[in-house]
Parts: C-alpha cells; structure tokens; sequence
C-alpha cells in the first residue's frame, strides 16, 4: 500500500508540473532579429511580435511627440520582456507595461501620468455588441461619445481612423460592456477581447492592437489619429486555439 501511495503521489505532482511553468506574456521568445537600418517604433514592435513563439499579444502604442522614434531592433533570442526594455531604453521616458495576457502597452511616461490627456479620459459606460475590434480601434470617437465631445471642446480635430496591414472586413467582433473605465483601458480590454474571440476561422481576421499618435496643426490645433494594427506571428491561431 506504501508503495502505491508513493507511485500516486509522484504521478500527481508530474501533472500539476506544466501548470506551474506556463510562460507569462513576458516570457514569450523573441527570435533572434537582424536589420542594417532602424525603423519606426510601432514598424519595430510589429517585427517583434512576428518573431514571437510560443504565444502572441497585441500592442496598444501611445506615440508622443510631433514624430514617430527610430529605433535599432537588432537582438538575440532572448524574451519579449527584455526585448522590449531594449526598444524603450532609446526612446528617453518610455516604458511598456503588461496589461493582461495578451496586450502590452509602450507609452510615454508624461502622457501616461497627464490627467488631462484624452486617453485618460474617465468613460462613464461602454457597451459594443459584435463589432469588429478594427472600427473600434481605428475610430474609438464613433463608440466612445465622451471622448468625441471632449476632443470638440479642446477645438482638437480628429484624423479618420485606418486599419493596419493585412486587416479588412470581417463579420466576427467583440461585445464589451464596461463602467468607469479610462479610454486607453476601454481601448486595451477590446483588443484584449478580440484576441480571445471565439469564432470560425473562415471569419476571423488576425487579432489587433491600437496606435495612437498626435500631431499639431497651426489653424486646427492638435489632430488625434488612431489605427487598428496587427502584431501577431503568421502562426497565431496555433496558439489562440490552446485554450
């Protein structure tokens, strides 16, 4: 009886092993990645995540400034969390921070921390049912009534939103319903939601992230654009479907 007693206990520590060692988005492993020239930050961090193996995250990029940051992306196999801190570490006052398990945020620090900044705009309710995530990232005024009216009252214009490489229509999207969140949470919880969508595959297009960049304009003031973008390997829903 002792023995089979040993026999079970080391059978059931063998099956909880694998939970104990899941990888955290952190975690992922960046292929090794080679270029001769630099390249734009949200260009560098599309080419990080189609280097990623073992799962994928979408991006929600914040660009500060009247210009987008070259950056190097020549690095090792190594980790997305490490491979991130070298993309940030060029661009003085950025950071990235793991939103959940499949959106990571690149921000800059004062536009983060800035109260007055729209994207941390408090939103008393948020409701979308079945809407692809690429019209809600690439044109969050047209959900988001609080954050259109906001932008008229400062007298800031508002670029038509656009949709990322390799995205088009698709009749699968997300249904969110949320109070008391900021516009940059709501923006992150939909790509969080369009990354675990469950639908057939004819209909799904690949998950998307946000970039939002800001411009000045000498008669119109400061013009806000938004973009839905792709980030994920070609091999994405290998993953998507281990759930």
């Amino acid at each position: 009886m002792r023995a089979i007693a040993r026999i079970s206990t080391l059978f059931l520590s063998i099956v909880i092993i694998p939970g104990a060692v899941a990888q955290t988005p952190g975690q992922l492993q960046v292929t090794s990645i080679q270029y001769d020239h630099k390249l734009p930050l949200t260009e560098a961090l599309r080419v990080i995540g189609l280097e990623l193996k073992g799962g994928f995250v979408s991006f929600g990029v914040d660009v500060s400034g009247e210009a987008e940051r070259e950056v190097d992306v020549n690095m090792p196999d190594t980790n997305l969390g490490d491979a991130l801190q070298r993309i940030t570490s060029q661009i003085p006052g950025y950071a990235s921070e793991i939103v959940s398990e499949h959106v990571v945020e690149i921000y800059a620090a004062k536009e983060r921390a800035n109260p007055d900044d729209p994207l941390n705009l408090p939103i008393r309710e948020f409701s979308v049912k079945g809407v692809p995530a690429t019209m809600i990232l690439s044109s969050p005024t047209r959900y988001i009534p609080e954050l259109k009216d906001n932008l008229a009252k400062r007298h800031s214009e508002l670029d038509c939103g656009s949709i990322g490489p390799g995205l088009g229509s698709d009749a699968a999207g997300v249904s969110l319903f949320l109070t008391g969140r900021t516009v940059r949470q709501i923006l992150d919880a939909v790509a969080e939601a369009d990354a675990v969508l469950q639908s057939p595959s004819r209909l799904r297009l690949v998950p998307v992230g946000w970039v939002h960049k800001r411009r000045n304009d000498a008669k119109l003031g400061v013009i806000h654009t938004w973009s839905a973008m792709s980030f994920a390997p070609h091999n994405w829903k290998s993953y998507a479907t281990e759930r």
